[in-house]
């Protein structure tokens, strides 16, 4: 993985106000939400080898992955010195080297994608998947040189999480017409340059802030798993479907490349995310692109999506101790 661009150094002031401002109008800060991040992280910490759990001690001082779990999200409120890392220095002098940390959690791939190409149209050098590459490196050695270890874990055991999110990979293009109707275009080829809806955050099923497509996988599916908010509770039921069918999930190859499969694999469930939604009117944002489009979900869209959330929140535990396992650390 080459390093970050140095232009990434020094962005202007209103740049940074920007991207800070956008960060934190994004509807709910937490992919797969507090609960599933951590419950996933806690599964990947019961199935690492004694290698890399002594790695992971030596880096943090314990083992507990979930406490590290959305370090990467808490980032978005440090910005205005606010929320747990609001006076964090690590936090603080992080957001100030990359302060477009926020684009860093997700990919926008078109529906009717084949897969995750790392030098296609649609991905880029800071993409979750890039992303989780320059940590791998760093912890290897490499990489970045202002992300440290520490920062290079929290990243990993984060993201490893984001890209198994199928809204995270998978996102909607759409053809508007002049009144508003939209038409959903899945085609990659066709979908070049059309307004989208950031992975599900532009989809309003209901009246509320929060009432939205992104949303609802994040949170709402998630508690469904278990019916508790608990992550140690939805942990074990993640960590039975491991000992069921973890032995499916092994990745095979170069691990430097095993997030390009996982982003496939996620949008593959981002087509049973999308699946007999019904399009209503589009809201136009004034700045342009999409501000919302009304949605009906099908009947029957819990019990046919509460199943894929559960299997790829535990497929991230899998996977994540996986790649913790397999990675060569330097000492």
């Amino acid at each position: 993985m080459r390093e970050l661009s140095g232009n990434m150094t020094s962005p202007s002031r209103s740049t940074c106000l920007a991207l800070a401002l956008a960060l934190a109008a994004a509807s709910p800060a937490y992919p797969w939400g507090v609960e599933g991040h951590k419950a996933l992280a806690i599964v990947a910490g019961q199935n690492l080898t004694p290698d890399a759990r002594s790695h992971v001690i030596k880096i943090l001082g314990n083992d507990d992955l979930g406490s590290i779990a959305v370090w990467m999200d808490e980032l978005r409120s440090a910005f205005f010195h606010t929320g747990p890392l609001g006076s964090d220095p690590d936090a603080l002098r992080f957001n100030a080297e990359f302060p477009e940390n926020g684009q860093w959690h997700y990919v926008d791939l078109p529906l009717g994608s084949k897969e995750y190409d790392p030098g296609g149209a649609f991905s880029n050098p800071h993409d979750v998947v890039h992303m989780i590459g320059e940590a791998v490196s760093v912890l290897e050695g490499g990489g970045d040189r202002r992300i440290t270890k520490r920062e290079a874990l929290y990243m990993v055991v984060h993201f490893v999480g984001d890209e198994h999110q199928p809204l995270h990979i998978g996102n909607g293009f759409y053809d508007v017409g002049a009144d508003g109707s939209v038409k959903l275009v899945t085609d990659p080829g066709a979908a070049k340059g059309l307004p989208n809806d950031k992975g599900g955050n532009a989809l309003f099923f209901g009246p509320g802030r929060f009432d939205e497509l992104h949303a609802y996988w994040d949170t709402a599916l998630v508690g469904k798993v278990t019916g508790t908010e608990d992550p140690a509770e939805l942990a074990k039921a993640l960590q039975l479907k491991v000992a069921e069918q973890g032995a499916s999930w092994k990745d095979t190859g170069d691990y430097h490349h095993w997030a390009e499969q996982w982003a496939t694999q996620s949008l593959s469930a981002a087509r049973t995310a999308y699946a007999g939604i019904v399009f209503g009117a589009e809201t136009p944002d004034p700045k342009g692109g999409i501000k919302s489009i009304k949605i009906t979900l099908p009947p029957g869209y819990d019990d046919a999506c509460t199943p894929v959330a559960e299997r790829r929140l535990a497929q991230a535990g899998y996977h994540l101790a996986e790649l913790l396992n397999a990675i060569h650390w330097a000492d």
